[in-house]
């Protein structure tokens, strides 16, 4: 289970929607594993058929910063990152978005 509130994790599938419709989007770290406190971030990794574009990863980076989402929203590229980064992912991971 997501650690967020649902009126929150809510706003967060709206944004993903609306700005990558096309990734799988998976949440991992302290929301899902039961440690997050009231101010954790939230842990997302971007699953795309290939590596991202910037721009693509900074106007999502944005539109969570100026959302009312009371945490920070750290956005991850799954291509991005090292077999062993993705190897710990793997392990304990939901999914808040499915590829469209």
């Amino acid at each position: 289970m997501i650690d967020v509130e649902e009126k929150y994790l809510a706003e967060v599938r709206r944004i993903l929607s609306e700005n990558v419709s096309d990734c799988e989007v998976r949440v991992f770290g302290s929301r899902i594993e039961g440690k997050a406190r009231d101010f954790s971030d939230l842990d997302l990794v971007l699953v795309g058929s290939e590596k991202l574009n910037w721009r693509k990863i900074e106007l999502l980076k944005d539109a969570f910063a100026s959302s009312n989402i009371p945490m920070t929203v750290d956005v991850i590229d799954w291509h991005a990152i090292s077999d062993e980064f993705r190897a710990i992912i793997e392990k304990n991971y939901e999914i808040i978005q499915e590829r469209k």
